[in-house]
C-alpha cells in the first residue's frame, strides 16, 4: 500500500478479470489501465454473436460468399473482431481475429485477413457510437447502389436508414475498399447515418451492437425488395419519414421484444439447422 498521497499521486481501482487492482492515477495509472485493456480477453458471448451473426446474414440473403461482420472489443475500444478471409457461412469462433484500429492483426497465426477490413477500422475510428459493422453485397440492395433511384424508407422497420441512403463511389468498376484513404472517404459519405451504399458494389451498415446491426441488415433488405415491388407495379412510392433520434432504438426490430425477439428466433433456427 502507498503510505503518502500527493497531488500527483491518487488512488484508483481497476476492475480486472482476476479481482481488484489498486493503481496510481496519472501517467503510470493510465498506462497500466491501457495495458490491462489491451490484454483483456474477448467476451465469449460477443464472439458467439459474431459467429451467429455471420450465419444469420447468409441465411437471410444479406450476405453471400463475399461480405463480413465485425464487432468492437467491449473492453478495449481500440480493437475489433472480424473473421479471417473465408466465406461467412463457414465462420467459427476459431476464425475470429482481433485487429487494432489501423487494421493490423494482433495475432494472425497465419490467418489471412479480409482486404476490406479498412472499412471496419476507419468506421470505428470515426464513430465512437458504433459497436458493429456489416459490409455486404445484398442482391435486393444492389440496384439502388448502381442507379439514379434512391433507397428510401417505405417500410416501418427500415426508417432508421434516414431520408435517403447516400452513395459512395470508388472508381467506375465498383472496386473494393483496400486502403485507409478509400475507407475514410466511405466514412465521410456515411457521416452520422446507419447505412451507406457503395456504387456498383454493395452497402455498409452500422449499429451499437451485433444484434442491432444484423436486424438492420435484414430490415434494409426487406425494404429494398418492397421498394422494388412498388416500382415494378408502376406505382409511385410514398416514402416514410425517418425515425426521430429519440425513437430510433424502437425501429428495425425494436419495440416490445425488440431486437432480442428476432435474434432469439434466428438463434433457434440456427440450432435446428445445426441439429442441436
Amino acid at each position: 500500500m502507498l503510505s503518502t498521497v500527493t497531488r500527483r499521486s491518487f488512488m484508483a481501482t481497476l476492475v480486472t478479470s482476476t479481482g481488484i487492482a489498486v493503481l496510481p492515477v496519472g501517467e503510470a495509472g493510465a498506462a497500466a489501465a491501457g495495458q490491462a485493456a489491451a490484454a483483456a480477453p474477448p467476451d465469449p458471448n460477443l464472439i458467439a454473436d459474431v459467429v451467429a451473426g455471420n450465419h444469420i446474414l447468409v441465411r437471410k440473403g444479406v450476405i453471400q460468399i463475399n461480405g463480413h461482420l465485425s464487432a468492437r472489443h467491449t473492453a478495449n475500444r481500440n480493437r475489433f473482431f472480424l473473421a479471417r478471409a473465408i466465406a461467412p457461412e463457414t465462420v467459427t469462433a476459431a476464425d475470429i481475429m482481433e485487429f487494432d484500429l489501423d487494421s493490423n492483426a494482433i495475432d494472425a497465426r497465419g490467418r489471412a485477413p479480409y482486404t476490406e477490413r479498412f472499412i471496419h477500422s476507419e468506421i470505428y475510428k470515426a464513430r465512437p457510437d458504433v459497436m458493429a459493422v456489416v459490409h455486404a453485397h445484398t442482391p435486393s440492395v444492389l440496384p439502388f447502389a448502381t442507379s439514379d433511384i434512391p433507397l428510401r424508407p417505405v417500410y416501418q422497420l427500415a426508417t432508421f436508414i434516414g431520408p435517403s441512403v447516400p452513395v459512395y463511389k470508388n472508381g467506375d468498376r465498383g472496386e473494393v475498399v483496400s486502403n485507409v484513404e478509400q475507407a475514410r472517404e466511405l466514412v465521410r459519405v456515411l457521416g452520422s447515418g446507419a447505412v451507406a451504399l457503395m456504387h456498383g458494389h454493395g452497402e455498409v451498415v452500422v449499429a451499437p451492437s451485433v444484434r442491432t446491426v444484423v436486424s438492420r441488415c435484414i430490415e434494409l433488405e426487406l425494404n429494398a425488395r418492397i421498394l422494388q415491388n412498388i416500382l415494378a407495379m408502376g406505382g409511385k412510392p410514398i416514402y416514410l419519414q425517418p425515425a426521430p433520434a429519440a425513437n430510433e432504438g424502437q425501429q428495425g426490430g425494436g419495440g416490445a421484444g425488440g431486437f432480442d425477439r428476432g435474434w432469439d428466433a434466428w438463434i433457434q433456427e440456427e440450432k435446428r439447422l445445426m441439429g442441436r
